[in-house]
């Protein structure tokens, strides 16, 4: 089910939803000038504003909707056969893994066991063994410490 945002634009600092109180200053600067001192808010362009800003508040934020978009590519490329690739695609390859893994990290230090997350947790692991045999030792031992007392 999703969440319902509030519509109120005349919250008071500190009272709610970040987003509120800019697209009030936004709304009220941008009728008479295009920017304010030194800060800028730049809201994006998009040819449908007020669609955009219902999904975002109704449906999913930036950061699920990127999310979900990296989760499928991860998906799929985990299966995509990158022996004909290009320098220049594997390349790319590695870097929205890194991408990916550095997101990963900084979502949370704990995870809910879920059979989706220790699929994650056993590819990264497959990964730490092609490029770090040392760290991944350590982390298997430790699992087996720890699992299997």
């Amino acid at each position: 089910m999703t969440e319902k945002i509030s519509a109120n634009l005349s919250a008071f600092p500190l009272s709610g939803d970040v987003t509120q109180a800019f697209r009030w200053w936004a709304s009220l600067w941008s009728q008479w000038m295009g920017q304010f001192g030194f800060i800028n808010i730049n809201l994006a362009k998009s040819s449908d504003p007020a669609l955009e800003r219902r999904i975002v508040e109704n449906v999913a934020g930036y950061g699920r909707q990127l999310g979900r978009v990296t989760d499928v590519l991860d998906a799929l490329l985990a299966h995509a056969d990158r022996t004909s690739w290009t320098a220049a695609q594997e390349k790319a390859f590695q870097d929205f893994r890194e991408l990916a893994d550095a997101i990963a990290a900084e979502k949370g230090s704990w995870l809910a066991p879920t059979r989706e997350n220790v699929g994650r947790f056993l590819e990264g692991l497959r990964r730490l063994k092609e490029t770090d045999g040392v760290r991944y030792r350590e982390i298997v031992d430790q699992l087996k410490t720890d699992l299997f007392p």
